[in-house]
């Protein structure tokens, strides 16, 4: 196993790389740039830089560590900071940590497939490709993550918009109306359901 850490902060990526060699034995730990041996990248708080690091690299399983984020387009998971650092080593060691759909890969439900990187879902009902905003990427992602609870509006609020200055329960409303009235056209299911004061996927 290679894992590479990339961090700004020096202290935070070599103590956590003797953390993981302690803990991992077989493990071969790095603060360099990820090569073609890398097996796991983890990147702490910038997901901005994480293609430019990957290079040509991009199937390296990404993990990112953040204090503000919940969802990254260019992280497989990420892990809110502070670390609890017994979770995450147990889960590295047993070959959890990952989920089992990688960014590169397609969210799949009803007759829906989103694809993140490239923002844009398929109905295979219609055979109709739209192509989303980052913001309505991030939305059907939390609610794919949570399904099939309901998510709502607050919680949405606080996890996709981070509670920005100008967003309000009535952007939320906004957002999906508009969501829907792109994809749900031409015959497709129904793709967000508004229940109990919130929203929840058409899984």
């Amino acid at each position: 196993m290679k894992i590479n850490i990339i961090s700004k902060n020096s202290v935070f990526s070599e103590d956590l790389r003797q953390q993981i060699e302690f803990a991992i034995k077989d493990a071969d730990v790095s603060t360099d740039l990820p090569d073609d041996r890398t097996t796991l990248l983890l990147v702490d708080e910038d997901d901005k830089s994480i293609p430019n690091i990957l290079g040509q690299n991009t199937e390296i399983p990404v993990v990112l560590f953040s204090l503000k984020k919940e969802i990254s387009d260019f992280a497989d998971i990420v892990i809110k900071k502070p670390l609890k650092l017994n979770s995450f080593l147990k889960a590295l060691k047993e070959e959890t940590l990952l989920p089992k759909v990688r960014r590169k890969e397609c969210l799949m439900f009803k007759e829906y497939s989103l694809y993140p990187v490239k923002k844009e879902i398929f109905s295979s009902q219609t055979q109709n490709t739209t192509k989303l905003t980052e913001k309505e990427v991030d939305i059907i992602k939390y609610l794919y993550q949570n399904a099939p609870q309901i998510a709502s509006k607050e919680e949405l609020l606080e996890k996709v918009w981070e509670y920005s200055t100008d967003a309000t329960t009535h952007t939320v409303e906004t957002h999906i109306y508009r969501l829907r009235q792109k994809v749900e056209k031409d015959g497709s299911s129904q793709l967000i359901i508004t229940e109990n004061n919130g929203y929840r996927l058409n899984v």
